[in-house]
């Protein structure tokens, strides 16, 4: 084990059950990565605390990368990291890194969509930080599932667009912030980007808050597995038909990949996700 980095157990209740690695990003490069025992890889970055709950299969090229939900207040009321369903690790085929958003340590937030500062996007950063660690285990990019709902959905569709060559599997995502609920989106823009109007927001960070400015402003659009309920209005109304409307906006010189929408119609459900055995198997069946 190198020395450069401590190991400490049962930093909060989320993850008391879990080694804790903690290291500066200069040291990425060099950590040893454990095989078959799941363990919080934390890395330092010029200030800023990035999270992984990593649990790597050592039979196994895939790797699923999981974004949360909003849910960390209620689910984890001492504060993050916040892992949405961590405890179905060992039911992939995968090997699973889980990234928790460093923006709901701005403030008492449910969900922050990796929003960040106004100088810094922590989604971004998150992806440079997994690109390296992608690096370190060999697995290629197309073996590479970015998968969320929700929020986590919204995150996934970016980190797959930085990812080039990863697949998106999202379920009811969000695909552009200003068209979500008005509280939890005014929570984080006031802790994001303080002293600015959303239309200042919108017009300085368009690209961080809908994905089709994301897409437009790189010039690639990631395969994508789209799982939408919908019996969801809001959801098909706000996201789902306004995204692929949107597509045949994006420039000719836009890299467009395959989009699969798959549609499941269940009132009961509405915006929830699929169950766990469900989103299991789907993710099981990906290459």
């Amino acid at each position: 084990m190198n020395a450069f980095y401590y190991i400490e157990s049962g930093v909060k209740q989320l993850i008391e059950n879990y080694t804790r690695i903690a290291i500066k990003k200069h040291q990425l490069h060099d950590v040893d990565l454990l095989n078959d025992m799941p363990y919080v890889l934390a890395v330092e970055w010029d200030g800023v605390l990035y999270e992984f709950l990593i649990k790597l299969k050592e039979n196994s090229s895939k790797m699923i990368l999981l974004g949360s939900g909003a849910g960390a207040k209620q689910e984890h009321p001492q504060g993050p990291p916040y892992f949405q369903r961590h405890s179905w690790m060992d039911l992939f085929d995968a090997s699973v890194i889980y990234y928790n958003d460093p923006t709901l340590y701005l403030g008492p937030l449910s969900l922050g969509w990796g929003q960040g500062t106004k100088e810094r996007f922590y989604l971004q950063e998150i992806s440079v930080l997994l690109k390296e660690i992608l690096e370190k285990l060999h697995i290629p990019l197309p073996k590479v599932t970015c998968y969320g709902s929700s929020g986590g959905g919204f995150m996934s569709l970016i980190l797959a667009g930085y990812l080039k060559g990863a697949k998106a599997v999202v379920n009811n995502p969000q695909t552009c912030l200003t068209k979500w609920l008005k509280t939890p989106v005014r929570n984080v823009f006031s802790l994001s980007y303080p002293d600015m109007s959303q239309e200042e927001v919108i017009q300085t960070f368009h690209e961080r808050i809908n994905v089709l400015a994301f897409y437009q402003k790189i010039g690639y659009v990631p395969p994508i597995d789209y799982l939408q309920n919908g019996a969801s209005e809001f959801d098909m109304i706000n996201h789902l038909i306004p995204f692929l409307s949107g597509l045949h906006a994006l420039s000719d010189e836009c890299e467009v990949h395959e989009i699969k929408v798959i549609l499941n119609y269940n009132k009961k459900q509405g915006h929830a996700a699929l169950g766990k055995q469900e989103t299991v198997d789907y993710l099981s069946k990906k290459k």
